[in-house]
Order: C-alpha cells, then structure tokens, then sequence
C-alpha cells in the first residue's frame, strides 16, 4: 500500500519568502512527500470592498518567488502542490511545475475555472467535493476525464467534530465513481482538532485497506 503524506501549509508562509521557505524545510524534515500552499491573488478570491481584501493582497507573492521556492521544493526533494483560485495562479502553478493542483470545495462547479485546469499540463487534481452534490462532483470528473483526480470529501468546519467528518461517505460513493472512472480515487480532507486528528487519519487508512480506492487523503495523508 503506497502512502502518501501531504504537508498542509495554506496560507501559513503569510506573504514572506523566508517563512515559506522554512514550512518546506520543516515539511522536507518531517518526512512528507508534498507540501501544499494556497497560490494566493486578492482579485480572484474577492472584490476590494470585501472585509479581507487586504489580508489577501498581503499573502501575494511574486511570480520569481514562487519559482524560487519550486526550485528549492525540488532541492528539498519534496512535490510542490498548490491550491488555485482562477486563471493567474493556475497559469503560474502550471509555470512552476506543480506536481497537483487543489481546487477548492466552493469551485467545484465552477465549470470556466475546470476548464482552465483542464487544458494544464499538470497530471494531478485534488478535487475539494465536501459540500457538493453528486451530480456537480460527476460533471467535474467528465470536465478532468484526461487528470488523475482525487475526490476530498469531508465537512469543512473549523475544527470539525470527528463524527462529521463523513467517513462513511467515501465508501458510499467509490462504487459510483471510481469504478466507472479509472482514473479516480475518493478520500477525505478533515479539519480535526489535534486531539482528534490521529483517529481521522487511522478510520480514513482502515478504508483504505478494504474499499477499491486507490487513494484516501486528509489534511495530511494519502495512501
């Protein structure tokens, strides 16, 4: 069984080289095998009126940065992943050579932005499905039908209870997808509480071993 293990590190460099810099180093040290970072543009996450505006203009970074830290991905041995939110950050993590792209939960129906990823030469989707509905999740596996693509599901609160985390849905749904469509897996993407953590990736592990999945994610794990 192939384990995967993901660094989750979103938003956390905050807009500084030097700090997004270290979170792969730390990441590299830790052992995982990817990192992923949320490519951050204020003008496609919201309008300059919207409260958080400014928080979002604050985590941009340069095009050179973002080059510099795939070049020190690459030193660390560690796959570059990142989280993209319209045509600049898909265009730039494409540049970079980002081993997979993440696209969020509330974009999955946003067919012009699939379209996009769709034309990239990057192999790999993680496909946010928390709260969509499967005929949203079916038609964005038709839009990726050339991607491998892993369908994250998981309730997305901030933490989430370990009893709604949803595990059981993985198993529901690998039977409609992932068997009609070869090139997908399922898993889950959980907010846990550090207490909780552990036993979310050990049940997502446990379906692992027994669904036909190739592939159960969290925050942090992929197997």
């Amino acid at each position: 069984m192939h384990i995967e293990i993901i660094a989750e590190l979103a938003q956390g460099f905050e807009g500084r080289l030097e700090q997004a810099r270290l979170l792969l180093r730390a990441s590299a040290a830790a052992g995982a095998n990817a990192a992923k970072f949320q490519l951050v543009y204020a003008d496609e996450l919201a309008i300059p009126d919207y409260k958080h505006y400014d928080l979002f203009r604050s985590l941009e970074m340069s095009d050179a940065v973002w080059a510099e830290l795939a070049k020190y991905a690459q030193e660390l041995n560690i796959a570059l992943y990142l989280d993209v939110f319209g045509a600049r950050s898909i265009a730039l993590a494409e540049h970079v050579g980002a081993g997979a792209l993440k696209v969020h939960g509330t974009d999955i129906a946003n067919v012009s932005l699939l379209h996009q990823i769709a034309q990239t030469a990057v192999p790999k989707i993680l496909l946010g499905a928390g709260g969509a509905f499967l005929p949203e999740i079916e038609r964005a596996i038709h839009l990726l039908a050339d991607k491998e693509i892993v369908i994250l599901l998981g309730f997305q609160s901030y933490p989430t209870p370990t009893d709604a985390n949803q595990i059981a849905r993985v198993r529901m749904l690998s039977d409609l997808l992932s068997t009609r469509n070869p090139n997908v897996t399922l898993g889950i993407a959980d907010h846990a509480s550090p207490e909780s953590l552990l036993r979310v990736a050990l049940a997502a592990t446990a379906l692992g071993k027994i669904m036909k999945p190739r592939s159960i994610q969290t925050d942090s794990l992929s197997l």
